[in-house]
Order: structure tokens, then C-alpha cells, then sequence
């Protein structure tokens, strides 16, 4: 009915609007009365976000025909994607459940891409799992946790398969009943939340500011949801929110997924106000997020000009700009002399590196902190990373100084030691020095004194080069840092030193 008003550029009535605030209501009243112990989050890496969950009665290998089980196949194909975790609970000494569904083509090995876990609620290690029994009819599995019971864990059902058939999974009757079958659909829940969210922001309920405003806050709600709810706060009292939402991006622990949609919320209601949070988050998110960050950026004329802005002040990679949906949506919204403005800011860098993104998309999927020794990482760390950087006190200061670098997360962290160029701060960019001798000397300028320039190279040994050798001088786009990293750290010394870094920041464990 929106829609279609809109399009016909007539104004809802004051009965329809008196509609949709009563919908905003029930749909609202409905969720808090029907709140589920299961959450769900998307799996990192993939296009389509939707929760695909609800609940489904199933046949079970025992001849029970109508129990109710969590399933990840619903009616509109089984492309999608999720992560459903349970409210924390006391680990008994045995779990009796049952599972069904599939782990890719029947005729094919398993992928290992749908999986029923037990995790520890306080270092997430995985206590017991179980794989789908590439079966439609639910089979039986009983889960030894002598060793583990009095401890605290949660469920977590994986279905990270995006296929189009043989991609899903269910799972139910859980013995004893640590977790409960929800009575209305996961999916459902963030869809009622959702739509309440958006009705409440189109009609001006602001009267529901005081149900919306912890829906943003809580961290069990939906992403959408809690964007959604975002919008609409923000539209009736941005002054009021604006620090609160910054404060709530700023969270480390916070979901790039989730981030992501937040700061889109900011920059369609004020990119200037943003800009200050902005910096901030592309300083420290994976490609992925920036390059979304900055397409919300250039889709109106205050972003685009706050975004070419930003990559002057080396506040935002100029390689943004190379990405050809940022570059078209720049060009549309017609910043002054935009595209001689993205020519300069691009010469001389390097196209976008396809191999690089391949290695760092596999190391990412590859990743098990299960498997991640801590002290096999601070090893590595210190034979690779420590000549040049310091963490914990330990280490040379050449490069950037590296406490709470798990902050940034699994995904930015591949990125920054697998291609070290993609994100470099200025200040830590490295000169070229080409000598008179038609030598050229590259390192982190380090210091001038009264006729020499000191730079440090990629081991963080110091080289001094007298002034009167030197012809020209320039700052190149590139770090200090080597490429070759990929080559040099094996995949399981790799895995470990993920897991030391992401262990260096509040967010461990997440």
C-alpha cells in the first residue's frame, strides 16, 4: 500500500496510517512474547545474508513422525545460509538428539559445511560435533559429555552450504531438554522485528522509540533487524542516537555483517556527521566492508565528496576507487572534476590483485581455532613479524604498533599479512630514494639528521644514505611489508598465528 500510494504521489490516509501503526504494534507485542533461545548469524564470506530457519515437523529412523525440528530447507530452495546458536546451558553428562540432511552431492565426499557443534561458552572450543547423515529421514546420536558435564556451553548449527540441492540440515529432540524448540520460526522472529522497524520509520511512530531503541542494542536480534531499528531511530531523533550508534560501531566485537549496515544508516542520514566514524572503520575492516562502506559513501553528492575527501587524507584507500562500482556510483553523483579527481588518486597503483583475494578467501575458510596453537603462533610471530613490529612491549617499532590487533578480526587480519598493500597507512608507506649513481634505496623513512636520511628495511635493520647521493625522493603507494607471506608461513603455522592475534584484542574467541 506504501508503494503504491508513493507511486502515485498521494499520501496514505489517516486510516491506513492508523493501520500500520496497529501492525507496528502486534508485530512488536508478538516478538516479545514469542522470544526464542536461538539466534542467528550469517556465515562469513557469503552473498546472501537471510535467516533461513524454522521449525519443521519431521520423520524420525525411530518411526516418530511428527516431532519438531530446526531446519535450514525452506520453501524457497536451499541457497541459503546460517549460523543458529542456543542460549548458553549447563553440559550434562549425555546428549540424545536426533539430525537429518545432507553435506553436498550424495555421490561426491562430504564437504563438511553443515555440522551440529557443542562449543564452550568460555573459549568457544568445540566440545563434540556431529555431521549430517546425508539423510532425509532424522537419525539418532548420542553424544558422550562425562568428561565435559557441569560446564557451560551453547548449540551452534552451521548450514554454511550455499548449493542448490543437498545443502541443508535439521536437527531436534534434544534429551535431556537443554535447549527448547522455539514456537514461532527464527526467521520469522527477525521478519516480524523487521517489518515493525520499518513501519514505525516510514508512518513516524515514534512512539515506539522506547521498544526499537533495545532492539539495537541486543546482541541475540537479527542484523537487519537491528539496522532496521537503527534507521528508524534515527529519523525521529538523530542528535540522540548518533552517539550511541557510533559507540555501538566503534564495538570491536561487533559483526563486520553488522557494521556494515550501521554505518550504511549513517551515511544515509548524515555522511559529514559520520565521517569522524567512518575513518575509524575503514581504518580497520577487511576489503570487503570497505568497499561497501564506500559505495553507500558515493551514492549521494556529500558522500562522494566526503569519500574522494577521505582517500586524499589517505583516511580511506585510494584503491576504493578502482573498484568499479565505487567508481560508477562516484561518477553519477557528480562531485566537482570527479573523474580527474580518481584518475590522479589511482595513478601508479597497481590493478586489484586476484590472486591475493583467492589466497586470503581460502586461509580464511580454512581457519580452525580448535586446531590453533597460541604458542606455535607467538613463535611464528616473533620469526616473521617482530623485527618490525612490537606487541606486548616485545619488539621493534618500525612498523605499526600491533596491542589489540585481534580487534580486527579474522578476515582484515589475512588481508594485512597476505597483501600488505591493499590498506596502507600513510605514515607508514615506504620512500624511495633513487641515488645519483642511478641506485635506488627503499625503506620507512625513520629519521633525518643533518646529512643523512635514515630509513629501515623489511628485516627492521636501519640504512643510512647521505644526502648529497641522493637525486630524487619519493613516497611509493606500497608497505615495507613483503608479499611473499603466503609463501613463507605454511597453512598450519598460519592458522596458528591467527589464532595468537586473534587472541590480542577484546574480541577474542569471536
Amino acid at each position: 500500500m506504501q508503494e503504491g500510494t508513493a507511486q502515485r504521489g498521494s499520501k496514505l490516509s489517516a486510516a491506513a496510517r492508523a493501520w500500520g501503526a496497529e501492525l507496528a504494534e502486534k508485530l512488536l507485542a508478538s516478538t516479545e512474547q514469542n522470544s526464542s533461545v536461538w539466534h542467528n548469524t550469517p556465515v562469513e564470506g557469503m552473498k546472501e545474508t537471510k535467516n533461513p530457519w524454522f521449525v519443521q515437523k519431521r520423520a524420525s529412523a525411530d518411526g516418530d513422525q511428527a516431532s519438531p525440528f530446526l531446519c535450514s530447507l525452506p520453501p524457497g530452495g536451499e541457497r541459503l545460509t546460517g549460523i543458529l546458536r542456543s542460549d548458553i546451558f549447563t553440559v550434562p553428562g549425555r546428549l540424545h538428539f536426533f539430525i537429518a540432511g545432507h553435506d553436498g552431492q550424495p555421490l561426491n565426499a562430504p564437504q563438511r559445511k553443515n555440522v551440529v557443534r557443542l562449543r564452550a561458552a568460555d573459549k568457544q572450543e568445540i566440545l563434540a560435533e556431529q555431521f549430517p547423515p546425508r539423510n532425509d529421514l532424522a537419525q539418532p546420536v548420542t553424544w558422550d559429555l562425562a568428561r565435559e558435564a557441569g560446564r557451560k556451553a551453547y548449540l551452534e548449527v552451521v548450514d554454511g552450504d550455499d548449493g542448490n540441492a543437498y545443502a541443508w540440515l535439521a536437527v531436534g529432540r534434544f534429551d535431556p531438554p537443554v535447549v527448547t524448540m522455539p514456537s514461532l520460526d527464527p526467521s520469522q522472529l527477525a521478519k516480524r522485528q523487521q517489518v515493525a522497524a520499518e513501519l514505525a520509520r516510514t508512518l513516524a511512530l515514534a512512539a515506539l522509540e522506547p521498544r526499537l531503541a533495545p532492539l539495537l542494542l541486543n546482541p541475540a536480534a537479527e542484523l537487519d533487524t537491528r539496522a532496521a531499528a537503527a534507521r528508524a531511530l534515527l529519523s525521529w531523533n538523530a542528535n540522540e542516537h548518533l552517539a550511541a550508534l557510533t559507540a555501538l560501531i566503534a564495538d570491536p566485537g561487533l559483526s563486520s555483517f553488522l557494521r556494515e549496515r550501521l554505518c550504511r544508516a549513517l551515511v544515509i542520514r548524515d555522511p559529514t556527521a559520520a565521517r569522524t566514524n567512518l575513518i575509524e572503520t575503514m581504518r580497520t575492516s577487511p576489503r570487503r566492508l570497505q568497499v561497501k562502506l564506500a559505495q553507500a559513501m558515493a551514492a549521494s553528492a556529500a558522500g562522494a565528496e566526503d569519500l574522494l575527501q577521505m582517500a586524499v587524507a589517505g583516511q580511506a584507500p585510494a584503491s576504493l576507487l578502482q573498484e568499479r562500482a565505487v567508481r560508477d556510483k562516484l561518477l553519477a553523483s557528480k562531485p566537482a572534476n570527479a573523474a580527474a579527481r580518481i584518475d590522479q588518486l589511482t595513478k601508479g597503483l597497481s590493478p586489484l590483485n586476484e590472486q591475493f583475494q583467492k589466497l586470503i578467501d581460502q586461509r580464511r575458510r580454512n581457519y580452525d581455532p580448535a586446531k590453533a596453537s597460541l604458542a606455535r603462533g607467538e613463535l611464528t610471530f616473533t620469526q616473521n613479524c617482530r623485527p618490525c613490529h612490537q606487541l606486548d612491549g616485545v619488539g621493534t617499532v618500525i612498523g605499526p604498533q600491533l596491542d589489540g590487533l585481534g580487534n580486527r578480526g579474522l578476515e582484515r587480519l589475512c588481508e594485512d599479512i597476505l597483501d600488505p598493500n591493499r590498506s596502507v597507512d600513510p605514515a607508514f608507506r615506504s620512500t624511495l630514494l633513487v641515488l645519483k649513481d642511478g641506485d635506488v634505496v627503499s625503506g620507512l623513512l625513520r629519521r633525518e639528521e643533518t646529512e643523512m636520511v635514515v630509513l629501515a628495511d623489511a628485516t627492521g635493520k636501519e640504512v643510512s644514505v647521505p644526502k648529497k647521493q641522493i637525486q630524487e625522493r619519493r613516497q611509493s603507494e606500497t608497505s615495507l611489508m613483503p608479499e611473499n607471506f603466503g609463501e613463507l608461513i605454511q597453512p598450519d603455522d598460519f592458522n596458528n598465528l591467527m589464532g595468537y592475534l586473534l587472541s590480542k584484542g577484546s574480541s577474542a574467541g569471536k
